[in-house]
């Protein structure tokens, strides 16, 4: 049977990302609006629910755009600076430096088309993984090594999401595990799981933003809800609510009902 590692690993993918790879000048520039596409369609760190389709697209073009060209100067002075070690080395070294500016960046790039949005430094320390993990990509497309090696580095950096340290240390003990749902409540941030809830001092926004997205999302102004969660979506007079695993009833509004439908029911 042909499983993932296998075929990551078999001629066909070797190929077929070499293939990926456009030779030539234009290599970087389309290789960034494609990733810019994907994500688009993403949506990360918020940016679904939180940005209409234009806006989001036309943002994550120009942060690939930024992440190609800073990834073609990390490079460039790798390249002639190290002559030791392997390629590998030198993608992942580039990843990880490249990283760092771009973790401004893209907090910058969402002050802009959100405006009053601000990252903190714990929010900047979570987003950066992230953004080195996209900056990895990026540099395997430019690299002249093999991107397969890069490729299988992903997969096994890919590990299970999991709700930041920093937010989890808020809650209390009993309360660390399973969560079905944030709710917002003024200034404060009501956490739903299965076990009960608390109420801990941090805005929706906030939350939202540094909790990983495959996760869950936002689907109110008022709530966030986990998507292993979610036990349906209803309808009640005319308005969409989804049913959690508590029996909680969370609303869903029309600004989220499109992106929740897609993401809940798949």
């Amino acid at each position: 049977m042909n499983d993932g590692r296998n075929f990551l690993n078999g001629r066909p993918m070797q190929l077929a990302m070499r293939e990926w790879r456009i030779p030539g000048k234009w290599r970087g520039l389309l290789s960034a609006v494609a990733f810019g596409a994907v994500l688009g369609v993403m949506g990360p760190f918020g940016s679904q629910s939180a940005l209409s389709p234009a806006v989001r697209y036309l943002f994550w073009m120009i942060v690939a755009l930024a992440g190609f060209g800073t990834a073609a100067v990390t490079q460039r002075a790798l390249l002639s600076a190290w002559t030791d070690g392997s390629g590998a080395k030198r993608i992942f070294a580039g990843a990880a430096a490249s990283a760092i500016p771009m973790t401004f960046f893209v907090a910058w790039a969402f002050g802009v088309v959100q405006p009053g949005r601000i990252f903190s430094p714990a929010q900047l320390l979570a987003l950066f993984p992230y953004v080195a993990l996209v900056q990895l990509l990026i540099a395997g497309v430019m690299s002249p090594a093999d991107p397969v090696a890069v490729v299988a580095a992903v997969e096994q950096s890919a590990v299970d999401p999991e709700y930041p340290p920093d937010f989890m240390s808020k809650l209390p003990p009993a309360l660390r595990r399973d969560i079905v749902a944030l709710e917002a409540q003024d200034h404060y941030l009501r956490v739903h799981t299965l076990y009960g809830s608390a109420l801990i001092l941090m805005r929706l926004a906030d939350a939202a933003a540094i909790i990983d997205p495959r996760l869950g999302l936002r689907v109110h102004r008022s709530w966030w809800v986990a998507k292993d969660s979610v036990r349906g979506i209803e309808r009640r007079s005319g308005r969409a609510i989804a049913r959690l695993a508590n029996d909680t009833v969370v609303p869903i509004s029309r600004t989220y009902f499109p992106a929740a439908r897609l993401a809940l029911e798949n």
